[in-house]
């Protein structure tokens, strides 16, 4: 049985994250503890038929084209699997044996496809997968974001999952990966867990259970200390948003001069949206947090579409006033809904 978040060597165990017996997992740590690896070879190990999902097209072709990114190879002699293309958009994974110099399938073990791809798929049977394997599901910085990607993880999931709850037989197993680069997810968002991903930030908690959902976000002393001493990271600063996603598991871009705490003395109620978060004016511009007031009805605006228009309508200067740094902000998440309201990247 194992015994912890962590291997004898400090490489995250799966057989402990699988005990847990949730169906979401969301696993978010540094780089190279052993997130895609781990999870994968849980896969294989179990001979469990899976989806794999990434973000775009064209990091699934990037991944499936280039042997040292292809993360099937690194299983290598212990499994031959490897991705087949198997249509428009979607690889096959499969084990194979060589024949004549050929790689030729052999045993079908899962689909891989993108996030895009299979959201826009429609009377698709997702019944033979039991697992759904998301990997690096928050992105990068410098990685063009599309804004539908909250929604169009729900559809793929609804896509996916079928009707199999209904029939009585489990849900669909899901495993959500990805390095901490920036806590405005729109997945977190769509699934509601961005507010619980920040909670275990300020109590330090490496891991959460609750309500079938699994949350880690490993801290392995041993990887650690055994990454400070690589050449990369002697060498790049320790105050650096790459260190500190890399060796701290921080948010690395997640330290906005946006973000603030501020008394609300003297601060004047202005607007409130679906009463979960509340813009007080201030005399150098506004504060927008979840303290709420009381406030005519005018500048209560509702959370569906109409409220928002009328919001936008009222307060068009809000975005120009964002722009100019004159919008503050109690923390990541009310400052991802008001971009989210006024339709900002």
């Amino acid at each position: 049985m194992p015994n912890g978040l962590y291997t004898n060597d400090g490489w995250l165990d799966f057989d402990y994250i699988a005990s847990k017996g949730a169906w979401l997992n969301v696993i978010i740590g540094k780089r190279q503890v052993g997130k895609t690896y781990g999870t994968l070879k849980y896969m294989l190990d179990n001979d469990i038929t899976f989806m794999l999902l990434r973000r775009t097209q064209t990091e699934l072709e990037t991944i499936a084209a280039n042997d040292k990114l292809n993360p099937f190879l690194k299983f290598l002699p212990e499994y031959r699997t490897d991705l087949f293309r198997s249509g428009n958009g979607f690889y096959t994974i499969s084990d194979y044996s060589i024949d004549d110099g050929k790689a030729m399938p052999t045993k079908d073990r899962g689909l891989a496809t993108s996030l895009m791809k299979i959201a826009g798929q429609r009377g698709f049977d997702g019944s033979m997968f039991t697992d759904l394997v998301f990997d690096e599901f928050i992105p990068e910085k410098s990685v063009i974001k599309r804004k539908s990607e909250g929604d169009a993880f729900v559809n793929a999931l609804t896509t996916i999952g079928g009707n199999r709850e209904l029939e009585g037989k489990p849900p669909l197993r899901v495993w959500l990966l990805a390095n901490t680069n920036n806590i405005g997810s729109q997945i977190l968002e769509a699934l509601n867990l961005t507010d619980l991903v920040l909670y275990m930030r300020r109590k330090n908690r490496e891991e959460l259970l609750t309500n079938g959902v699994y949350v880690a976000q490993p801290v392995s002393e041993k990887i650690i200390e055994a990454r400070k001493e690589t050449a990369l990271m002697k060498q790049v600063s320790a105050s650096s948003e790459f260190y500190r996603m890399a060796i701290e598991n921080e948010f690395s871009y997640d330290e906005s001069p946006y973000i603030k705490t501020m008394p609300l003395k003297n601060f004047t109620p202005a607007w409130s949206y679906d009463d979960a978060v509340y813009c007080w004016q201030r005399p150098e511009g506004y504060y927008i947090c979840r303290a709420p007031f009381r406030i005519n009805a005018s500048n209560r605006y509702s959370g569906n579409q109409t409220g928002r228009e009328t919001l936008l309508m009222d307060f068009a200067y809000m975005k120009p006033y964002y722009y100019a740094g004159l919008i503050l902000f109690s923390d990541m998440r009310v400052l991802q809904i008001f971009k989210d309201i006024f339709g900002i990247d």
